[in-house]
């Protein structure tokens, strides 16, 4: 579940089920769980993001099916990374099975509904001036499928540990199109499509050294079939071709620089954003990611209150720079069935020089999320 994971699983580090599209990470919440539920139990937890213009949220629901040792999860996950780009709606359907004690097996297959998102390059002048109007549209979609491996001690041993490993697998068509219309209303389209894969790998671990205190790390690299800058993005040719059709190449570059960061950060947030956990403590990616390390740290003062400090690091794919991200996030249970959590965080992007010379100055925002859960 996305507020409190594990919450229905044997041992503290039970692996969470996520919902939306898996292409990397599973990023379990911190939280040690509360009494066994009983069979036949269902939770849903509701989410929402929001930034100076990114939002997100998400629905999910998970289903106890066998004695406490068999699950079924589905999810929806919406975003939309910044005003004037489509909305992204993916959604999930996962199976968790408990393998005894200390083991559990998650498998999650996703999809998301196509987008398509159009930004305009030149905007329309007067007919008399007869300069084209420019318009590039993009559009994406995903299929993709998780499989990850949780263990835990489950109380079993004086210093409790917890582990998890786990690998995605998504399919990305990615379209283009360029739209040039003249006074006269003659329209000249470029279109392609590329298909990009990627891969994530992850790896965690968690240390419980107490019962007030918990600490945990997290890896993920992530691989692509090709440059992921580069796929979906319109060729040199293309370009060249706007440049002989506007007769300034200098201002062809700089509209097609603007729309390539726009697409750079819908693609992050496709690629680079598990989309599961979109939320504060995730951050914003600004371009795919080549990796992120996540540590955290964890207070549960009690049963029903617990805090958690967190920081991560992300490094972009080359050329596109990194971002340091603190976030805080608190969970409070209000009675057996409901619980729900708050959540802040900064984010500082620094971006690498396009243009010799130049220092791009870091880019700060912030985030906050609240969630709810409830069991009946």
């Amino acid at each position: 579940m996305k507020g409190e994971p594990g919450t229905r699983k044997p041992g503290p580090w039970a692996l969470p089920r996520q919902a939306g599209v898996l292409l990397g990470l599973v990023v379990p919440l911190l939280a040690a769980p509360p009494a066994r539920a009983e069979s036949g139990d269902t939770t849903v937890s509701v989410e929402t993001t929001v930034g100076k213009d990114f939002r997100a949220w998400s629905l999910l629901g998970d289903v106890e099916l066998r004695d406490g040792a068999t699950f079924l999860t589905l999810g929806y996950t919406g975003a939309r990374p910044e005003a004037g780009t489509a909305l992204t709606h993916q959604l999930s359907l996962g199976a968790d099975q408990v393998l005894g004690d200390h083991w559990l097996l998650s498998g999650i297959i996703s999809a998301s509904l196509p987008k398509d998102t159009t930004v305009e390059l030149v905007p329309k002048r007067p007919a008399r001036r007869r300069r084209p109007s420019v318009d590039a549209s993009t559009g994406s979609a995903s299929q993709g499928a998780l499989l990850s491996l949780a263990y835990d001690t489950a109380g079993l041993s004086d210093l409790e540990l917890g582990a998890d490993a786990s690998l995605s697998l998504t399919r990305h068509p990615l379209r283009r199109e360029l739209r040039v219309t003249s006074a006269q209303g003659n329209t000249t389209r470029f279109a392609h499509e590329d298909i990009l894969w990627a891969a994530r790998p992850g790896l965690g671990i968690r240390l419980l050294p107490g019962t007030h205190w918990e600490v945990g790390a997290r890896g993920s690299l992530s691989l692509y079939s090709e440059d992921p800058l580069s796929a979906g993005q319109f060729t040199r040719e293309e370009q060249a071709a706007l440049v002989r059709r506007f007769r300034n190449a200098f201002a062809t570059r700089r509209a097609l620089r603007r729309y390539q960061a726009r697409v750079n950060r819908d693609l992050g947030t496709v690629l680079a954003r598990r989309m599961a956990d979109a939320n504060a403590t995730a951050g914003i990616p600004t371009a795919p990611s080549r990796f992120d390390v996540r540590p955290s740290l964890t207070w549960k003062p009690g049963r029903d209150v617990r805090g958690q400090l967190s920081y991560a690091f992300t490094r972009y794919v080359a050329g596109e720079g990194w971002s340091h991200l603190l976030g805080t996030r608190w969970t409070v249970r209000l009675g057996a069935p409901l619980r729900v959590w708050a959540s802040v965080a900064l984010q500082e992007d620094h971006l690498e020089a396009v243009d010799p010379g130049e220092t791009p100055s870091p880019v700060r925002s912030g985030l906050m999320t609240l969630g709810g859960e409830y069991t009946f």
